[in-house]
């Protein structure tokens, strides 16, 4: 057994029905008086769940409900629930949904003791009888409690209890004889371990896959709630079955919910299951796109059971992988209730293996691929594979053991392309002549192999003719497109040879090799171009195929063949092909329209008129107050002068009817337009002169930016000194220097204006 996928022969490729392994369960279920009527409930729930998730329609289920028979009319330890009925239909999928309702807490009168060996020789006996051919035999035993027969006749007048015991271990023994695993599940504080392992250790040890987690195992959980969640993981260990996060909310009257579940690529049948609790809920799935599922879409179909039953489900070929939404609706008429939904799922994969070359000399190095393929292509998702464990196990002559070849998919040599789903190992022939066997090995969570070798002939002769096969591809490709590749060739005949190229596996990607003629094979060595086009119409998603140089007269020789693993996906978009371009071209608008922003940001901030104060003199007396200009952004300040011929002379904001007078910032000062003109005033200084004997001043409120400022303020900061009146220049008639703002000095532009504001106010760009 492998973990995880089906390996079928190449032979097999076209065969579109490649299953999951069938199964033949029976699930046992305590009815005895130890439980109460929630712990049936719960069992009732998880044996509709896992009885409705069986994936291989050649899958039979049957249901068992056990207690005791301690003598009295009609008292039967084991009955037969559900009989065994193969899941092969919508019919009889409906029918193990509603079977199980018959599961019953049995009262006294009808024999409600424990007694597991009747539940184990009923379960036997139902495996026995008809079972699929090549189906794996799985006893699911949920009970909460320990073996306890002190009431009935059919283990003598004794210690029945220890009479029991023995006959149970005679029923284990023939168990593991017949193949048969044991899985039980224990519930209750009345559960013993030790009681559960004999079981799980008892049965076949066979599992599924070589993991360990594959091996039957007894599991105990202290609350019956928890049993559907613990079975359904139980299941799917022992069937190698992947299962899905369960997601569950609350439902009341008349609402509607939604409950999300993810199916993976790699799955290739699934069930949704979904636990209502009341019947009338109704369940709509939703595909990973949205569209609401009927009996068909594209390559999955769909088979629903269960729904007039309180657990209901979704059986699902060719899953699309994805997040999918089970939506429910509840009537008006319903109380609080508690709805839960979750998956199972398996891969059904068969493999495409190669040996390079296809027969060897004793002592030559051989290449060994390997690529999955699901009914609906090869498997060439990298998070897909992650997890998987991949080997291919050579025997045969000159090995006394079966030997390991590890097969990797990393483009280290001899792989040649990283992640593109097709994994390459070396294996040396033994010196012996004779056949070698080569089988894939695959194992990891949710899926399901069988082996299948491919043989390879080891001669003591090196052929007369070999070749090697290779293509240029990083492993994806659009429709219409084409793989080119080349074959080298060592023709030792003497003569030539003439041969041809053969693809296999070409169907959906309507592929097709050139050249379409013979090649020929002159002695010695020698190289061929080659190319591999796909179809316009190929079918998009992964695809692996083989090609072969084989004899033109003798197809039966293969000189040479290699395997070809691709992605079949949409040629990319004009944007996607420009992205780069289009992603530049952003950055260089968004950095424009930035630095513009910036720009006009720092232009609105220079010529603001905040900040300004604006002061009357005369004879050097200042004439009234300073008036300042309004703090809310503008480029004007406007101010009217009231008796500006009087001795009372006032400033005071514009009003429409008065004088205007009009300021704005300038480039070392105020330029200012009055009733008479026009005027410029520096910052610091006396002002200028207006009729009646005024002088108009202006001082800066706001630090002052000057070009260099950033630079200054990188070098070394030195001490400030005192001024001083003979070094400093000019003074003005108060005892301030000209620049009142930066400590009494004013720095004097050099020629050519370094130091100055930034020349052009007016700009707003600039």
């Amino acid at each position: 057994m492998l973990g995880g996928l089906f390996l079928l022969p190449v032979s097999a490729a076209a065969d579109p029905e490649v299953q999951t392994t069938p199964l033949d369960m029976v699930i046992a279920v305590d009815e005895s008086a130890s439980l109460s009527s929630e712990d049936v409930v719960q069992e009732i729930a998880a044996t509709s769940t896992i009885a409705q998730a069986v994936l291989n329609p050649k899958s039979r289920v049957t249901v068992i409900g056990f207690g005791s028979n301690n003598g009295g009319p009609n008292q039967v330890a084991a009955r037969q629930v559900c009989r065994p009925t193969l899941v092969d239909s919508e019919m009889n999928r409906q029918y193990l949904a509603s079977c199980v309702k018959d599961l019953h807490l049995r009262t006294a009168a009808e024999g409600a003791d424990t007694d597991h060996v009747a539940a184990l020789s009923k379960s036997l006996s139902a495996l026995y009888d008809d079972s699929p051919v090549g189906a794996l035999k799985v006893v699911f035993l949920l009970t909460d409690g320990k073996l306890d027969v002190p009431n009935s006749p059919n283990y003598g007048d004794g210690d029945r209890n220890a009479e029991a015991r023995t006959q149970l271990a005679l029923g284990l023994k023939r168990a593991k004889d017949t193949k048969v695993q044991i899985w039980p599940l224990g519930f209750g504080s009345g559960v013993q371990q030790s009681a559960l392992d004999k079981f799980s250790e008892g049965g076949s040890q066979d599992g599924c896959d070589p993991r360990s987690e594959s091996r039957p195992k007894a599991r105990v959980v202290r609350d019956s709630r928890d049993v559907l969640r613990s079975l359904s993981e139980v299941y799917a260990l022992a069937t190698c079955s992947g299962l899905s996060q369960t997601d569950s909310t609350t439902l009341e009257k008349g609402q509607q919910r939604d409950l999300k579940i993810a199916i993976p690529v790699i799955a290739t049948d699934g069930t949704i299951t979904v636990t209502k609790g009341d019947p009338k809920i109704r369940v709509d799935y939703l595909d990973p796109s949205g569209t609401a599922v009927g009996a068909s879409s594209g390559e999955s179909t769909f088979t629903r059971s269960g729904e007039n039953t309180a657990t209901e489900s979704l059986r699902i070929v060719n899953p699309v992988n994805g997040v999918w939404t089970v939506r429910l609706s509840a009537p008006e008429a319903m109380g609080k209730q508690l709805v839960s939904a979750t998956a199972l799922w398996q891969g059904a994969v068969r493999a495409s293996i190669l040996v390079d070359p296809p027969s060897a000399q004793i002592g030559q190095n051989l290449v060994v691929r390997l690529s999955l393929i699901t009914r609906t292509g090869a498997l060439t998702d990298a998070n897909a594979l992650r997890g998987l464990d991949f080997n291919v196990v050579a025997s045969g002559v000159g090995l006394t053991a079966p030997r390991k070849v590890p097969v990797h998919d990393d483009g280290k040599a001899p792989d040649d392309v990283k992640n593109d789903g097709r994994f390459a190992g070396e294996f040396t022939a033994p010196n012996e002549v004779g056949t070698l066997s080569f089988t894939g090995e695959v194992s990891g969570v949710g899926l399901h192999a069988e082996q299948v070798p491919v043989t390879v002939q080891v001669t003591s002769e090196k052929a007369g003719v070999e070749g090697h096969v290779a293509f240029v591809t990083d492993g994806h490709v659009n429709p219409g497109a084409t793989v080119k590749g080349k074959i080298t060739t060592r023709n030792a005949t003497g003569s030539a040879q003439r041969a041809v190229l053969t693809l296999d596996g070409a169907g959906p990607a309507r592929a097709a090799v050139a050249p379409g003629t013979a090649v020929e094979l002159p002695p010695g060595d020698s190289a061929h171009d080659f190319s591999v086009t796909f179809g316009a119409d190929a079918k998009l998603g992964g695809t692996s195929l083989t090609l072969r140089l084989v004899g033109e007269s003798d197809p039966a020789s293969v000189y040479a063949n290699g395997l070809l693993t691709v992605t079949i996906e949409e040629p990319p978009t004009w944007a996607q092909r420009h992205r780069w371009w289009i992603v530049g071209a952003l950055v260089l608008l968004l950095a424009t329209v930035v630095g513009l922003w910036l720009r006009r940001r720092a232009w609105r901030s220079r010529v603001n008129a905040r900040g300004l104060v604006v002061s009357l003199n005369r004879d050097g007396e200042r004439v009234g107050r300073e008036l300042k200009a309004p703090t809310r952004w503008s480029r004007e300040f406007r101010f009217t002068i009231h008796n500006a011929d009087g001795r009372q002379a006032a400033l005071g904001h514009y009003q429409p009817g008065s004088p205007r007078y009009t300021a704005s910032r300038g480039r070392d000062g105020v330029v200012v337009r009055t009733p008479q003109g026009e005027m410029e005033i520096s910052f610091g200084s006396d002002g200028q002169p207006l009729e009646g004997g005024l002088m108009l001043a202006f001082r800066d409120e706001r630090p002052r930016r000057t070009i260099g400022l950033a630079k200054r303020k990188k070098k070394k900061q030195q001490p400030r000194r005192r001024p001083d009146p003979r070094r400093d220049g000019h003074r003005d008639g108060h005892g301030h220097g000209d620049g009142p703002q930066d400590g009494g000095r004013t720095e004097q532009p050099p020629p050519g204006g370094a130091g100055r504001t930034t020349p052009d106010l007016d700009d707003p760009w600039l």
